[in-house]
């Protein structure tokens, strides 16, 4: 079987689904089925960086094309007829490259179809009025008449993909490589407190500042390892400038894995204040680690921490209300601290990939015997 992967980025840009593409694309070669992936040229969030027109990632396929224009929606400056004819199935994870192409091309190269919802186009309150008018007139149609099989890869999406009564869909949560990041010996630093993942409006980077600005006369230390708009960047430090925060703040950009590694294993907390998640790759990779998690009270974090269990609920929309609530938890002792963490760790196995992968080979199978 021949798997055609669509995406705006993949790896290494990190993100939720260039992490899912590559996690699924190396099991899914473990069991004799050849993955492909398309995506553009350079970093949408970092157009110097730039990638080669071709290379092999674990024995995954890469192709990169150019293109132009916002990273919401990137025009692409070419298109590669011979992977689509190549592929037996199109799994279309972002919606916003080659989804039109996809649907045009299919007629022609007789391949099946899958997408991955990946939060769909929920995971942002922006240009709401416009999704409002898209979903149910271009993509709920399209969807329905074009493509084969939706894998809701979060409780959330799922709920709202079952309201439009298709039988197309199939639950499979992501998952996570829970072995790797269990390997991480964890030797917290007193009062080190961790944000890790892409940074942009919706990961509530700046609510965060806000909530620790309210105790900022403890001792504790955060250290933000991430990438993302440079401009966006620029307005979080110097929003931490005006909060008095900066020098209690290191900005480390994009990390290679092993450095990554070392600042999870070496810290005391770890801070989720997303404003909204599909899933929350970063989330699951912390807790397999054995870390102590500090999460936004969101429907996808609720579904997964059970506050002061393993792990804990903050409002960080309330930062006096959040801010007393972290100032509680940087007092705990030792052993209350060991014990969230072997539940969260517990919790982070449920999503191995091991146990998931199969799932969508299921899906594959069920929709080219269609």
């Amino acid at each position: 079987m021949r798997i055609l992967h669509l995406s705006r980025n993949f790896y290494p840009c990190v993100g939720g689904t260039e992490i899912y593409i590559y996690d699924i694309s190396k099991r899914l070669i473990q069991k004799d089925i050849t993955c492909r992936v398309l995506s553009l040229s350079y970093n949408i969030f970092n157009k110097k960086q730039k990638f080669p027109k071709f290379e092999i990632i674990e024995g995954i396929e890469v192709f990169h094309i150019p293109g132009f224009g916002h990273y919401k929606k990137p025009i692409p400056l070419k298109i590669p007829f011979h992977l689509f004819r190549w592929a037996d199935i199109v799994h279309v994870h972002d919606l916003r490259l080659f989804y039109e192409t996809t649907l045009v091309l299919k007629p022609l190269y007789k391949y099946r179809t899958c997408l991955s919802t990946h939060g769909f186009l929920l995971h942002t309150e922006e240009a709401k009025f416009i999704k409002s008018v898209l979903i149910p007139l271009y993509y709920k149609t399209t969807i329905e008449k074009c493509i084969d099989a939706v894998i809701c890869d979060s409780q959330q999406d799922f709920e709202y993909f079952n309201r439009w009564k298709t039988k197309k869909i199939e639950l499979i949560e992501n998952g996570i490589d829970f072995e790797k990041y269990n390997k991480i010996e964890i030797r917290p630093a007193k009062r080190k407190l961790l944000f890790f993942g892409r940074i942009d409006n919706n990961k509530g980077v700046d609510l965060l500042l806000h909530t620790l600005a309210r105790i900022k006369d403890l001792d504790w230390t955060l250290h933000i390892i991430g990438s993302g708009s440079p401009a966006y960047i620029d307005y979080l430090k110097s929003l931490a400038v005006t909060l008095g925060l900066s020098s209690k703040i290191t900005w480390h950009g994009y990390l290679q894995e092993e450095k990554l590694f070392d600042h999870l294993a070496t810290s005391s907390l770890c801070l989720f204040p997303s404003r909204y998640e599909g899933f929350g790759y970063t989330l699951f990779e912390a807790m397999a680690t054995g870390a102590v998690c500090l999460v936004n009270s969101i429907k996808a974090y609720k579904e997964v921490i059970s506050d002061n269990k393993n792990g804990f609920l903050i409002d960080f929309l309330d930062p006096p209300a959040g801010a007393a609530k972290i100032g509680n938890i940087l007092s705990l002792g030792h052993d209350r601290l060991s014990q969230i963490r072997r539940e969260a760790k517990a919790k982070a196995k449920e999503y191995d990939w091991e146990n998931k992968v199969d799932q969508i080979i299921d899906v594959y199978k069920g929709i080219r015997n269609v």
